[in-house]
């Protein structure tokens, strides 16, 4: 045996031929058909080498095995993921371009003409129950994180030695902390590791 095996080459085909082949899908992507059935070969030929496949072996079932998504569907995945991260920011350019496309009334009239990204994803958000009003919005913060004012940490629970302190002790700290703290929001995160101790 010799070579790479399956995992590396899945991840250098995802790295070096997939990524390329995702670079400006969402532009690309209003494309005729025909035209971007010519990518396809590229990824069955990478796909064929990653799995060891026969020539003859279907590219779906070599997609299915790789756990990977033919073209078309990582275009629509790719445009719609694009689409949901701009309704976060209505300030972007392409944001009304996207969400309140012109021209539906002429692109409708001709069939045969390809829509708009804001056309073409219209449908697709409602399929995913999009909403734009339940989306927050991105705000940048005037202030900027340099000149805030630096958090004041409490550590001394930390300071408490785990094997040697009794668990009511740490409990009880912790609870005087709470006391102290009672109008101010609790937030609770995983804990930290330090060394073999949590």
């Amino acid at each position: 045996m010799w070579g790479a095996d399956l995992h590396t080459l899945l991840h250098l085909y995802k790295s070096l031929v997939r990524s390329k082949l995702d670079y400006g899908s969402i532009i690309y992507g209003s494309a005729r058909e025909s035209y971007l059935r010519i990518l396809d070969p590229i990824q069955n030929h990478a796909l064929r080498l990653c799995l060891g496949a026969f020539r003859t072996s279907p590219a779906s079932s070599m997609c299915v095995q790789a756990n990977e998504l033919p073209l078309y569907i990582r275009r629509r995945m790719l445009s719609i993921q694009y689409s949901l991260r701009l309704g976060l920011s209505p300030s972007n350019p392409a944001y009304n371009t996207v969400f309140s496309p012109k021209f539906k009334a002429s692109f409708s009239s001709k069939p045969n003409q390809i829509p708009t990204l804001g056309i073409r994803i219209a449908l697709e958000l409602e399929h995913i129950s999009f909403k734009r009003n339940t989306v927050s919005r991105l705000s940048v913060p005037a202030t900027p994180p340099w000149l805030l004012k630096h958090p004041v940490i409490d550590l001394s629970v930390h300071f408490s030695d785990k094997a040697v302190t009794p668990p009511e002790v740490i409990k009880f700290r912790f609870y005087e902390l709470c006391d102290r703290f009672k109008n101010f929001y609790h937030i609770y995160a995983d804990g930290s590791k330090m060394g073999q101790r949590v």
